[in-house]
């Protein structure tokens, strides 16, 4: 088994997969791949303009819910007031994890209620859908595990071959029938029946990986490994399974079987904590009884698989160049899959431009997951921009249209992007800075001077940013490195000095990094002891540490009110050690 081809098949589909989007509020109540969850008012209305039904919004308002009883209440009135709901399933779903995750002691309750919940489903397709969902909520929390057996043992034997071709080619006609097979919507020819074979194995694949993973829970190894096989080999895009299938040949000690699972599964950012511990003590039992050089191997194998798909020429100034640093504003997660393309193209333009041209920040956002680089400043950055959902990002403090796409849409985002940065190129600056930095030990000092500001706005402001120029952490979109992370805002409150036209003034920023890297902590304790969005979880790590030798500065003057960015200014602390796209760090893919 080849270690690159088992994780680049699994990180192109986990791109190609992903939506434009990761909303600030998703659907916590999610099914396992295979199963897609009956569409709900909310997620049919997404983008569309539309105004938002009232059942959509009760269940919206309800999943919003952190306490658990009330939340279960609230629910459970949703059910009561909408019967006839779309979301009814859904409802139900969100009921039973919070009761597995909140309420694990109350097992009869559970087990009534997850009876309940599959007896009301209407069909054959439905039951399987649903008992998976049940399967997966039960083995995510670990109760009940006889029960998630045989569910998970339901759901895959009520998938049959010749029903799901059927089903799939009566959708097609009925979407067909009504226009939708038309536009980029498949077209208008249906899927061949090899094709729709193929869809139905990896369709099933989940299903045996579901029942393969609760056998493994329960101690059946043979058992577990042989539905794990099966699984892996119809889709290999399953870093859970290449987990459990890693966990299980170290436990046989077969170390390179392992390893090439392992690290498979880690690199993903999907990994289980059992896993990542298999993968260190594999590696020191073949490295002299050390760790050390792990990470460097990870490194390596993330750079020679997954390099930038865009690759670009550096930029030549053009005779229209003006005085000006274009800024660009990227709202991001870690374990958000439709970001991948935007901040790669992202890093793709760093490529191309040099800092004296163009500087990028990155605020990194808990969307749709816990993102250990997020702080309360780049959450109060989003809120300025009313940033609904991430990938969004701004050049010189506009909104750039497009959303995000997988690691097959860099090019078309770092398209979208090139027109008005190279727009902004040739715009002329409205504002000089004259900005000062340095590091001494635990300190950064920044001053910025301000003059010739056009404008006579009364609602300026300087913005002075702290920024590591490259953070290492593997999330769950498989993105290993971050660069340009926003690690703390200057000014009153964080937000930045006020400014009034006029007179040349300079403004002083001194961060003490023991402070700041303290308070990066305390918001992630305080995140992880609330949850995520009533959730429970543990970060896999806590990036509050701050790298002496790895910090940048940006300032940018800006007119609150428009969003319009006048000017901006880029200083590396330590230009010894400059800044590279990593993701370009190794040939093409």
């Amino acid at each position: 088994m080849k270690l690159r081809t088992v994780f680049s098949a699994m990180l192109l589909a986990l791109a190609v997969s992903a939506a434009n989007a990761q909303t600030i509020e998703p659907d916590k109540a999610a099914p396992p791949a295979d199963q897609a969850k009956p569409a709900t008012p909310a997620t049919a209305a997404q983008g569309s303009g539309r105004e938002t039904s009232p059942d959509a919004k009760a269940y919206q308002e309800a999943n919003r819910i952190t306490d658990p009883a009330k939340k279960i209440e609230a629910l459970d009135k949703f059910k009561k007031d909408f019967p006839d709901s779309t979301s009814i399933t859904s409802a139900n779903v969100s009921i039973l994890s919070t009761m597995a995750s909140k309420m694990f002691g109350q097992t009869a309750r559970i087990q009534k209620f997850a009876k309940a919940t599959y007896q009301g489903a209407k069909d054959k397709k439905e039951k399987g859908s649903l008992a998976g969902q049940i399967a997966d909520t039960l083995l995510t929390n670990n109760l009940l595990l006889k029960d998630a057996e045989k569910y998970a043992k339901t759901s895959l034997d009520a998938m049959n071959q010749a029903e799901y071709i059927a089903d799939q080619k009566a959708q097609f006609a009925k979407r067909a029938a009504s226009g939708a097979g038309r536009g980029g919507h498949g077209g208008t020819e249906p899927p061949s029946d090899a094709d729709l074979i193929k869809r139905y194995q990896q369709s099933r694949a989940t299903r045996l990986a579901l029942l393969g993973r609760v056998e493994f829970k329960m101690g059946k190894v043979p058992a577990a490994q042989k539905l794990l096989d099966e699984s892996y080999a119809a889709n290999s895009n399953q870093p859970v399974v290449a987990a459990a299938l890693g966990e299980i040949a170290a436990k046989q000690g077969n170390n390179t079987k392992a390893m090439d699972y392992l690290v498979t599964a880690r690199l993903s950012g999907k990994s289980p904590a059992s896993a990542n511990e298999a993968l260190v003590a594999v590696y020191s039992k073949t490295h002299n009884g050390s760790p050390a050089g792990l990470d460097a191997l990870l490194d390596a194998e993330y750079h020679k698989r997954f390099p930038n798909p865009v690759h670009v020429d550096a930029y030549k100034a053009t005779e229209k160049r003006s005085d000006r640093l274009v800024l660009a504003e990227v709202f991001t997660g870690s374990g958000c899959p439709p970001c991948v393309g935007a901040d790669l193209a992202f890093e793709a333009a760093m490529e191309r431009y040099p800092r004296k041209d163009l500087a990028v920040v990155m605020y990194h956002e808990h969307v749709p997951q816990p993102d250990p680089m997020t702080n309360p400043d780049t959450q109060a950055r989003s809120k300025y921009y009313n940033v609904t959902g991430v990938p969004t990002y701004t050049v010189d403090g506009e909104t750039v249209k497009g959303g995000g796409a997988g690691r097959e849409g860099t090019k078309g985002i770092f398209d979208r992007i090139q027109t008005p940065i190279e727009k902004g190129l040739e715009s002329a600056a409205e504002a000089r800075l004259t900005v000062n930095a340095s590091a001494n030990g635990n300190s950064v000092n920044v001053t910025a001077a301000v003059d010739g500001v056009k404008s006579d706005s009364k609602d300026l402001k300087v913005h002075i940013l702290l920024l590591e120029k490259e953070l290492k952490y593997s999330g769950e979109n498989g993105i290993r490195f971050h660069p340009m992370v926003v690690r703390a805002m200057g000014g009153k409150d964080d937000d930045g000095f006020a400014l009034t036209p006029g007179a040349p003034v300079s403004f002083e920023q001194d961060w003490d990094l023991d402070k700041v890297s303290a308070g990066l902590k305390a918001h992630l304790d305080d995140y992880e002891a609330k949850g995520h969005r009533g959730n429970s979880f543990k970060f896999s790590e806590k990036k509050y540490q701050i790298d002496r030798g790895n910090l940048a500065i940006a300032v940018f003057v800006q007119d609150a009110k428009t969003k319009h960015i006048l000017q901006s200014a880029f200083v590396d602390l330590n230009p010894a050690a400059p800044h590279v796209p990593t993701d370009n760090a190794s040939g093409s893919k």
